[in-house]
């Protein structure tokens, strides 16, 4: 007698068909994840990452600098994803808002920063890393209905094994070999479908990479890049050359 929680597993997983069933399941809701996510999220951010190369490819030039500057409020509503009633990649927008805090007028019509645009755009590769967070579940789900599975195929064998003997027992362990081996195809459907998504994750990673690189140089073409070691040493240069002339006046 099972006790209420094995026995529906037995009725579960007592047939060898249930488990290949399953596996195939696995294997579909995969492709199912790939489909949604291309729908969902990797042809949205191809597209916006299109979109703005184009904004700032049109100012590159020797008055890249004054054009990005003079078309800066433009660009701030497109970047931050206003214009499109604020449906743009949550990636795309914040990492806007990290390189804009960070710009500072200098004054001659262009604009300055102390960071790269690659170091503000943070986790642009966010349909790629969700493939492979299911990636990792879809093998824990094939083992766990794999396992469930055994402990089936051995509840029903032992059942078998104490209600009968010599031939009888011999029948029962043949098939709680032949159930358990069926059992193993839910892992392997989980471990190949952890490859698919992995492999399709790898593949977006690195379209994303190469949209999000061309992006990034037109930004940085944009604007003069001052690190703050750069800054520190222009200071210095300055008080400097304040100090000398300072002497020279004391001398005089």
């Amino acid at each position: 007698m099972h006790d209420p929680v094995t026995a529906l597993v037995v009725t579960l997983f007592s047939s060898p068909g249930v488990a290949l069933l399953m596996a195939g399941a696995i294997l579909l809701f995969g492709i199912g994840l790939i489909v949604w996510s291309s729908i969902s999220e990797y042809r949205p951010l191809q597209e916006e990452l299109r979109e703005r190369w184009n904004l700032i490819s049109a100012l590159r030039g020797g008055a890249a600098r004054t054009a990005f500057y003079s078309q800066f409020s433009n660009l701030d509503i497109r970047f931050g994803g206003t214009a499109n009633n604020a449906s743009a990649s949550a990636a795309l927008v914040l990492g806007w808002s990290n390189y804009r805090s960070l710009l500072v007028d200098t004054g001659d019509n262009t604009y300055a920063t102390s960071i790269r645009a690659a170091e503000a755009f943070d986790r642009l590769d966010e349909p790629a890393r969700s493939l492979e967070w299911w990636a990792n579940i879809l093998v824990a789900i094939g083992l766990v209905v794999t396992f469930l599975g055994i402990v089936a195929a051995l509840s029903e064998a032992t059942a078998a094994m104490a209600d009968t003997k010599g031939a009888g027992m011999e029948a029962a362990l043949m098939g709680l070999l032949a159930i358990a081996a069926t059992k193993f195809w839910t892992s392997i459907a989980g471990v190949l479908a952890s490859i698919i998504l992995r492999f399709v994750a790898r593949l977006r990673r690195k379209r994303i990479q190469s949209l999000e690189a061309t992006l990034f140089e037109s930004l940085d073409a944009c604007v003069q890049f001052m690190p703050p070691e750069k800054v520190m040493l222009e200071q210095l240069k300055s008080l400097k050359r304040l100090e000398i002339a300072l002497s020279r006046e004391a001398a005089a």
